[in-house]
């Protein structure tokens, strides 16, 4: 009824028209889908696209890559634009295929857009129809043999902490991110729950969550590891399983679940799993007299709407001042190392991770995050502290 609504002004245009161009009309306006959509099924949605690519583009001012860029084309809509050209095969070039990963995937531009559209989101399809097209740049296809035979995204990376599984109700599964670059995570968070007295286990071989392969476009392989995942994480029957990387969250709580690959078993980022240890009683802090800046990992401040457990454990820390960026929980500016930006465009990425750095130390020197992938962007920029919430957490245990 509210759609006839929204249409009604149109019906009584229609019916002052002679009957021939009310007819016209009609008939434009029921075929002209075919016009301007493919004919061949795509994995992309180039309905939305193309909504996307007319709108006036607001959100290119909360775009952190157009903002590096420089270049309208880097916009989101700008993208858009070119996705769209691309599935209509209108146009076809190098450089408007390596555009389309030119993309934090942080969902900034979601919260300006009336449809609601992440472009991240967009240009996963636009990726798939790209990598069935055999167009997909050879940097990023090469990345893919790489996860693909080792199952993470490091040529000669570890899959495994060393520890030998046992029975437990808890299973800490660390990332890619933090078996290879930021190990110290791990060992904090292992380290917190030995402390509180957590029966905890960890994989005896770790897969990639998959999101890699989501995000570039090489949809059958991320099933594979969805299924893999599923399977290995299941058969554990564990009752919670906790991740200190956002992105695996994402994974197992939505894109799993949306594929039809769901994880028996409550799925906890740190900072929720180490709050729950604190309000329980099995850690408690000492004071820390420090000022600490925290900065809200894109994935999950903005997808997962996690924003609150971490002030509430960092706040928890006697002694301890929190100072909060101009632009946090939700509103938070990207790292520049999401949506596998730093694998494809490294330059632009750590343009992107060194204007988020300077804004935070500017407010405050000591920075501390809760995602293994922005701890490492801000440690290749600038070499000032950098902590994970765990290991602030096991810092200040008494």
């Amino acid at each position: 009824m509210e759609t006839m609504r929204k249409y009604l002004w149109i019906i009584k245009a229609i019916s002052k028209l002679k009957l021939s161009t009310q007819k016209d009309v009609i008939t434009n306006f029921l075929t002209a889908k075919k016009r301007y959509l493919p004919d061949e099924k795509t994995h992309a949605d180039v309905d939305d696209i193309l909504k996307c690519g007319l709108c006036p583009n607001m959100c290119r001012f909360d775009c952190p890559v157009l903002q590096a860029a420089k270049s309208e084309t880097h916009s989101p809509a700008g993208k858009a634009r070119i996705a769209y050209l691309l599935e209509m095969e209108r146009v076809i070039s190098d450089d408007a295929v390596h555009l389309m990963y030119a993309c934090c995937n942080c969902s900034a531009c979601q919260k300006w857009c009336p449809f609601h559209f992440s472009v991240g989101d967009l240009l996963t399809g636009v990726r798939e129809d790209i990598a069935e097209k055999g167009l997909t740049p050879l940097s990023l296809a090469q990345f893919r043999e790489i996860l693909v035979k080792n199952h993470t995204i490091y040529e000669k990376g570890s899959t495994s902490l060393g520890l030998a599984p046992q029975e437990a109700d808890v299973l800490y599964f660390a990332g890619c991110q933090t078996l290879n670059k930021t190990r110290e995570i791990a060992d904090a968070t292992l380290g917190i729950m030995e402390k509180a007295g957590v029966r905890f286990s960890t994989l005896p071989e770790e897969w990639c969550c998959g999101a890699p392969l989501s995000i570039l476009g090489f949809d059958t392989d991320f099933k594979k590891y969805a299924v893999h995942n599923q399977e290995i994480i299941n058969k554990g029957e564990y009752r919670t399983v906790v991740c200190s990387c956002p992105e695996c969250v994402f994974m197992f709580t939505e894109l799993y679940p949306k594929i039809g690959v769901p994880v028996k078993a409550e799925i906890l980022h740190t900072s929720q799993f180490l709050l729950r240890l604190m309000r329980d009683g099995k850690i408690v802090l000492k004071e820390h007299k420090k000022k600490y800046i925290y900065h809200d990992p894109c994935v999950l401040a903005r997808k997962l709407h996690i924003y609150e457990e971490p002030r509430a454990l960092i706040k928890s820390i006697p002694g301890l001042t929190l100072v909060e960026p101009e632009f946090n929980s939700e509103d938070t500016k990207c790292c520049g190392f999401g949506g596998m930006l730093n694998t494809s465009n490294p330059e632009l990425s750590l343009s992107i991770a060194n204007g988020r750095n300077s804004e935070l130390r500017e407010a405050c020197p000591s920075l501390v995050t809760a995602c293994p992938t922005c701890k490492q962007a801000f440690r290749r920029v600038q070499e000032n502290e950098v902590l994970d919430v765990s290991e602030l957490i096991l810092n200040c245990i008494v």
